[in-house]
């Protein structure tokens, strides 16, 4: 436990660093479709696409495919597949649905971004769902709203992010309903990201919390790489990897 704590401090501080530079920055970056492991208020442009895939802990892939069918809306469906690379048995999870609508853009002195929608998320081998533990990580899904509102220091843009989101699938408990936040400062072709998720609304499960970092490489218009780091008390740090595709037809 120790360990995970400093290396979450540790994590933390390193991103927080990044940000600090990135108020001098030159560039500002463009809202994500997601952060580490939450969403955004952002979607896709009308006939834009983001194909993505996900590298986790003990050779799992997760893979996720999303298509912009209006400037507001964007569909798409995701598919995990745990012990791809490894000695243990390969085990195929049920595909899922993805989808997001953006209510509104804000005003004009007012910017801002809210979206609800349908979307996966992670959960690690010391997650209980309604009585369901899994011994190694896997996804589970379910509807969330989101609040995007973009800052600004020394007049360059960063994000903030809040929102709420309720695992449905595999189970439901009304419980495990919880809050999220994050951060990203663009710096150039750098995105450096922080994000605390699995706040519940409850004070006996604080230990439950995952303070996450991560950094995003623009490598060009149309590909990324990230970094990810998934960190709790407790809890086996989950290392993500992320290759993501973004195009348009």
């Amino acid at each position: 436990m120790r360990r995970s704590l400093e290396l979450g401090i540790r994590s933390a501080f390193f991103t927080l660093v990044l940000s600090f530079f990135s108020i001098v920055s030159t560039t500002n970056g463009a809202p994500l479709l997601d952060e580490i492991d939450t969403p955004t208020g952002s979607t896709l442009s009308r006939g834009g696409f983001d194909v993505s895939l996900w590298g986790y802990n003990n050779g799992g892939i997760f893979t996720r495919a999303l298509m912009g069918v209006h400037d507001n809306i964007l569909l798409g469906v995701s598919f995990d597949v745990q012990h791809v690379i490894g000695s243990d048995p390969i085990v195929f999870n049920i595909p899922g649905v993805v989808a997001k609508v953006k209510v509104t853009d804000g005003w004009e002195d007012f910017p801002m971004l809210l979206a609800f929608g349908y979307d996966a998320f992670y959960a690690n081998e010391t997650l209980n769902l309604s009585n369901i533990s899994w011994k190694s990580m896997r996804m589970v899904y379910g509807p969330y709203v989101v609040f995007s509102k973009p800052f600004f220091l020394l007049n360059h843009e960063q994000h903030f992010n809040a929102g709420l989101r309720v695992p449905v699938q595999p189970a439901f408990k009304g419980e495990d309903t919880s809050l999220f936040l994050s951060f990203d400062f663009p710096i150039g072709q750098f995105v450096p990201m922080l994000e605390i998720e699995r706040i519940f609304f409850n004070s006996n499960r604080l230990n439950e919390i995952l303070i996450n970092t991560g950094l995003r490489f623009e490598l060009s218009e149309e590909f990324a790489l990230e970094l990810n780091l998934l960190i709790g008390m407790n809890k086996q740090v989950t290392r993500v990897i992320t290759f993501e595709y973004l195009g348009a037809f």
